[in-house]
């Protein structure tokens, strides 16, 4: 074993022996230095295992024949992607448990599967708050202004992307720039001016969320812009000569020819804004004033103010219910929005 092997050793010793040694004594009881290693002899135990399973098997690869390498670096890989998709699935997971869970058990357990399984909180998560909304209607309402305003965002972009991407005109980089530059402009800049503007339009608490729907008309979002014209530059303008001799104009060449090739891309921005608007809070808490037209972000925190000493279940089979048709989308678009991110880093 190398000098560097040698090291990593003890170090992977030094910690799993703190991590078994902290197990040993009670926080509580325990002072000082003993006292820290005991409320951190759960980390010190997995930084010492980990150090320990790189050294053996790095010890092995060196010993190992070709094909031995081949196969322990190919289960090495499988196992690093399984526990950092445990870990970033565990969450989710946790919170699908701990809808059945009571408060104290909530708060005294990380274990997935409740010990006394209970429906309060989704009973709970059906009752009004706020007079005459619930989670259902909540809901409704999420999806009255994220529908269209997914479908105005998609369009607006692909329409502004086929400008700055297909055509020469004069101011067009100084134009392109200033695009490019609000990507550095934090919404939180735009909040006071905007609301003073929506305020004399008179957009603010419309029964059609006017301020949320009509900026996404005008390619608002500038990320979706570029990804779009980043995509089309590897799309052959040799399909615009053909289409252009065929007989098309300039809308027939976008939508016949060039939207088919941009499909992958339209979904994913279709799925980045379905989410981002489901998500929004800050939106909606500036421009619906009417409890009846909140959505479901302001349901949830309004459901928190419910009552003094509320149920955490009730709040998390709310959020759950809630983030349901995300995942449900995105697990339908995946293939699409795979394509989407790859396929314009690929230049044919």
């Amino acid at each position: 074993m190398t000098t560097v092997g040698t090291v990593f050793l003890i170090i992977g010793l030094v910690f799993t022996g703190l991590g078994l040694a902290g197990t040993l004594m009670a926080a509580p009881d325990a002072a000082g230095f003993a006292g820290a290693l005991s409320q951190n002899r759960n980390l010190f135990l997995l930084v010492g295992v980990i150090v320990l399973i790189v050294v053996a098997y790095r010890a092995l690869y060196r010993r190992s024949t070709v094909q031995r390498r081949h196969a322990m670096s190919s289960a090495m890989r499988y196992i690093v992607l399984i526990a950092v998709g445990i870990l970033m699935v565990y969450p989710l997971l946790w919170m699908l448990g701990a809808t059945f869970k009571d408060n104290v058990e909530i708060f005294t357990s990380i274990g997935l599967i409740p010990k006394h399984p209970t429906l309060e909180g989704y009973r709970a998560a059906m009752n009004n708050y706020g007079g005459d909304i619930n989670i259902w209607s909540a809901m409704l309402n999420t999806y009255k202004y994220v529908i269209p305003r997914v479908i105005f965002t998609v369009v607006s972009s692909t329409i502004t992307a086929y400008g700055f991407g297909r055509f020469k005109f004069r101011g067009r980089n100084f134009l392109f720039a200033v695009l490019m530059s609000t990507l550095f402009l934090p919404q939180v800049v735009l909040n006071i001016p905007q609301y003073l503007m929506y305020s004399k339009f008179g957009w603010v608490d419309s029964p059609w969320y006017l301020a949320l729907i009509v900026p996404s008309m005008f390619a608002q979002e500038t990320y979706f812009v570029y990804m779009l014209i980043q995509f089309m530059r590897g799309i052959p303008r040799d399909l615009d000569e053909a289409a252009k001799i065929d007989g098309c104009n300039i809308m027939q060449t976008l939508v016949l020819v060039l939207v088919p090739m941009l499909w992958p891309a339209m979904v994913s921005a279709a799925l980045f804004q379905f989410m981002w608007s489901s998500n929004d809070f800050m939106g909606p808490l500036l421009y619906v004033k009417t409890p009846s037209n909140y959505p479901a972000t302001l349901f949830v925190r309004l459901s928190m103010d419910g009552d003094s000493g509320f149920n955490w279940n009730r709040v998390l089979a709310i959020s759950l219910i809630s983030i349901i048709p995300s995942l449900a989308v995105f697990f339908m678009a995946q293939s699409q929005f795979m394509d989407g991110i790859t396929a314009g880093a690929v230049k044919g």
